[in-house]
């Protein structure tokens, strides 16, 4: 992949048991406020590329962001959600002279080798409620593929959104293999270091809990932080919000 200069695109990356399907209210605002174009990714083994839940890892899935930016042919901006934001992180690792910046929206924005479930655990015993979605979940393979119930998605991940669009989203969720949900990024300063980050904090988060969003920053410092009054998918639930907050952060990185 060659370094290349020039305008740049955008690629938005969902989180676990996600697919493109969860940024499309977002899509459909932000078409109508700028002209750079977005891209919406699926990651292997989230339903659509034929690759099974089990076999996702962190190196297929920035493999495939590395593929949709060679077809790009442009500098990105990567916008991640939730665990996506360990993908984001890994392939600005590899690749920091295409990456102009990062956005992370209730993002998992962890130092060099942690994992979000480290974070966790070492909160849990102060904050009970930063175990997130995980006592909801259920297992058809155990320890290996996992699946949300849709009540628990609604309830966890989508309580602030209209009650339609967040049954909808609930049974749009798909099986997720551990491989792609413990993600662990090897990180350094010489390369994702240099990449301008922000982070997109949300307070109602039932997944992604405030405090551990917060401690988040802390591990990685040196990101702006934007506050949104939503729940753990703020391009679901406010759409028009979410691009007005990040619009001009990728127009100040090089659009």
């Amino acid at each position: 992949m060659k370094d290349i200069s020039g305008p740049s695109a955008v690629i938005v990356i969902h989180g676990a048991w996600q697919g493109s399907w969860a940024w499309q209210r977002f899509m459909d605002v932000w078409a109508t406020r700028t002209a750079i174009p977005a891209h919406a990714v699926d990651l292997p083994g989230n339903g659509v590329d034929g690759t099974p839940a089990r076999d996702a890892t962190l190196a297929r899935y920035v493999a495939h962001v590395a593929e949709l930016m060679d077809t790009i042919g442009t500098p990105v901006h990567l916008v991640a959600h939730s665990g996506g934001g360990v993908v984001a992180s890994a392939v600005a690792e590899r690749f920091p002279a295409r990456v102009r910046s990062i956005a992370y929206l209730a993002g998992m924005m962890l130092p060099d080798g942690m994992g979000f479930g480290q974070v966790v655990e070492r909160m849990v015993p102060q904050y009970p409620a930063a175990t997130g979605i995980n006592p909801y979940l259920r297992w058809p393979e155990p320890g290996m593929v996992s699946v949300v119930p849709p009540e628990a998605a609604v309830a966890i991940f989508l309580q602030d959104c209209p009650p339609d669009v967040a049954i909808a989203a609930s049974r749009r969720l798909t099986p997720q293999g551990l491989g792609g949900l413990d993600l662990r990024a090897s990180l350094t300063a010489a390369r994702f270091g240099t990449v301008p980050r922000l982070y997109v904090e949300a307070t109602g988060d039932r997944s992604v809990i405030l405090p551990v969003q917060r401690r988040m920053q802390a591990l990685v410092p040196g990101a702006p932080v934007i506050t949104m009054d939503t729940g753990h998918a703020p391009q679901v639930a406010d759409p028009v919000g979410t691009v007005d907050h990040l619009l001009p952060f990728i127009e100040r990185h090089g659009a």
